[in-house]
């Protein structure tokens, strides 16, 4: 079977128009050069139009290859839409595996039979959708809310794009749109080339605890959304809305329209939720209960000579202590010189804002409950400690190693209020050693907290024994 060939993508700029060449047969926006679509899996009413481009532009468009990799165990279709689509054809479909996350086929029954429309006997669901469902304008999912939508971007109510197509091409790719009344289809950011794969964000969401549902039928992601909806709409009972009435009388406020309407239902339910569920997971496959040591790290081949020297003075002062390197930039894991557990948060937190990877590292480190923290050159790490350092010192002691970047500026803005915090801090040279105390203004106290690598070796174990890290 001959793959969807791709020759020119519509330019993302050109707004409702390129959604309109997709659909249309523009040849100068696609060219299909796949085999037809199964005839007699097509309306019969509809089967004429089996060979012709539209309906393959329509299902390249709507397709996400990774999403369907993960149904039919396929890795190398993940980044592939030509070769997603194909083995979509020649496979897929008649194993009733989902090519797109938007759409389900129990949705799409349910809200073509309150159109009194009926999917007849061998016709399978999306390909009729792709006639007859998307001729009507008919949404195949709980992702998406089309009045909800058009209220919050009324400017597609009046173009000539269904808005529905305009969230598959666009919208879905857009951080913060949100398609429902729950907020975006889970949080993040996509790739810089997610258009080009057709992997928007939502689909982290749809493979969420994959291995907890059948993707054919639903996902995490849908199933929020169902609950949440649920839950709006028992707001919305006359019961409810009596006792939101007598309350009003006594309190006038409580019956205004609030701004946003949250759900307290998983996946929309506090912004704590996704990172915590993923250093839940990071934490399983590490299989460590605790870490009397956590070193955040950029990550990268060179550890750096301040690094080095308070790792191998560390395991001088507690030779029988764990320690858990983390790296938030780079996968690879720097040579300590000492035993350590590795685990890498980059991947993980792929596509995630730097405020989610901020709490999701938060949450890891708290979570194996170290007696000690120390960042090294991670400037996420910095921001942990800018953030969520007075916290964390009442939990465990803190500690870091200063080391400049190739400009000669330390990776934190606020390196006084972060030293504050610390018990002690290693910097690479003597020289840089004295440059901050002198720049900072620090007592003599405060500089007897900075060591530098010559010193560390005998003055880094008594402040570590010494100095409350037992937090």
């Amino acid at each position: 079977m001959r793959s969807i060939r791709r020759r020119r993508r519509p330019d993302p700029g050109s707004g409702a128009a390129a959604s309109d060449h997709l659909d249309n047969g523009d040849p100068g926006a696609w060219s299909a050069t796949a085999d037809s679509l199964p005839r007699e899996l097509l309306p019969a009413d509809h089967r004429h139009r089996a060979e012709r481009p539209a309906l393959a532009r329509r299902l390249r468009q709507v397709a996400h290859p990774r999403f369907y990799a993960a149904q039919v165990g396929e890795p190398a279709l993940a980044g592939d839409v030509d070769a997603a689509t194909a083995h979509f054809l020649a496979t897929g479909l008649a194993a009733g595996a989902r090519i797109s996350g938007l759409f389900n086929p129990d949705v799409y029954r349910e809200r073509l039979a309150a159109r009194g429309i009926a999917v007849a006997p061998g016709v399978d669901p999306f390909l009729h959708w792709l006639t007859v469902g998307w001729d009507e304008r008919l949404v195949p999912t709980v992702l998406f809310d089309e009045d909800f939508y058009l209220a919050r971007h009324p400017d597609l109510a009046n173009g000539p794009e269904w808005a529905f197509a305009q969230y598959v091409r666009a919208g879905c790719y857009a951080p913060g749109r949100s398609p429902t009344h729950f907020g975006p289809n889970y949080g993040g950011v996509p790739a810089p080339d997610a258009r080009e794969r057709q992997d928007p964000p939502l689909v982290d969401g749809l493979l969420h605890r994959a291995g907890d549902y059948d993707l054919t039928r639903t996902s995490w992601l849908e199933e929020g959304v169902v609950r949440g909806a649920g839950k709006l709409a028992a707001l919305a009972s006359p019961q409810m809305q009596a006792l939101v009435a007598k309350a009003a009388a006594i309190e006038p406020m409580i019956a205004e329209p609030p701004r946003e309407r949250w759900v307290s239902w998983p996946p929309h339910t506090h912004p704590m939720l996704l990172p915590t569920a993923h250093a839940e997971d990071v934490r399983r496959q590490l299989g460590l209960v605790r870490a009397d040591t956590v070193v955040v790290v950029p990550g990268g081949t060179e550890a750096g000579a301040g690094l080095t020297a308070a790792a191998a003075a560390l395991h001088e002062a507690e030779p029988g202590s764990n320690v858990l390197v983390v790296t938030t930039d780079d996968p690879r894991q720097p040579d300590l010189g000492i035993k350590a557990e590795t685990v890498d948060l980059r991947v993980p937190w792929t596509g995630a804002t730097e405020h989610r990877r901020l709490l999701g590292l938060l949450d890891l480190v708290r979570g194996v409950r170290p007696r000690r923290l120390v960042v090294a050159g991670s400037a996420l790490g910095w921001r942990l400690l800018s953030s969520y350092g007075t916290t964390l010192g009442n939990e465990m002691s803190l500690a870091a190693v200063l080391a400049p970047s190739a400009d000669g500026e330390l990776p934190v803005d606020d390196f006084q209020g972060c030293f504050d915090l610390l018990d002690w801090a290693v910097t690479d040279t003597e020289a840089l050693r004295e440059e901050l105390c002198a720049r900072y203004l620090l007592a003599e106290a405060a500089c007897a907290r900075l060591v530098s690598v010559a010193a560390c070796a005998t003055t880094l174990p008594e402040l570590v024994l010494g100095g409350g890290d037992d937090g």
